[in-house]
């Protein structure tokens, strides 16, 4: 049997770092030196060539460059005015068929009287409805035509009748007979007036 202290052996020393690291040596640094400049100056003239590339495709597509920005740049516009308008159009629209509504509610409001608590207790929810449509038509920005005591208006008032007056000039409207609405510069409905003789 071989004894301990002749089975372990010695650690090995490592060589010196200066004398066997190839990559530390003059020679090596002086070779990668001479690479990273020729790799430098090639690089160098890859960006003159690109830039000349660019300036004379510049000079050749420039102008239709230029021309097609500024197409894109108008069709853009355009888009985002067509999609606002159909906005508006779709809010006209549906404000339209609610008008009917508030017609109908305008008709009962005028023609039925509460008697008993109850009914009032309905027409005062059936009112509170009514506000709260007319607060969104004013939150979009939806008006109502001014009429009584205004001078006829053909673009927003529809004359059904005339009827002489003591109260207005000829021409002024003494009466409402359906609301005309509004939005911005857009007429969603005329008023239905009478105007005085």
């Amino acid at each position: 049997m071989a004894n301990a202290d002749e089975t372990t052996e010695k650690p090995q020393s490592l060589p010196d770092e200066d004398s066997s690291d190839i990559m530390n040596s003059p020679a090596f640094l002086k070779r990668k030196l001479e690479i990273l400049q020729a790799d430098i100056s090639k690089a160098e003239e890859d960006i003159e060539n690109a830039k000349k590339e660019l300036s004379k495709g510049k000079e050749e597509w420039g102008d239709k460059l230029d021309a097609l920005n500024r197409e894109y740049l108008t069709a853009q516009e355009r888009a985002i005015k067509q999609n606002e308008e159909s906005g508006e159009k779709a809010t006209a629209e549906v404000a339209k068929k609610i008008l009917e509504v508030l017609d109908n509610y305008d008709r009962a409001f005028s023609s039925v009287t509460p008697s008993s608590d109850s009914e009032k207790e309905v027409e005062a929810a059936y009112k509170a409805t009514y506000e709260s449509i007319l607060a969104t038509f004013n939150e979009l920005g939806i008006k109502e035509v001014e009429c009584v005591g205004k001078e006829f208006d053909y673009e927003v008032h529809n004359a059904v009748m005339m009827r002489p007056s003591d109260e207005y000039e000829e021409g002024f409207v003494i009466e409402e007979l359906a609301k005309g609405y509004i939005m911005g510069e857009d007429l969603i409905r005329a008023a239905m007036v009478i105007v005085a003789a």
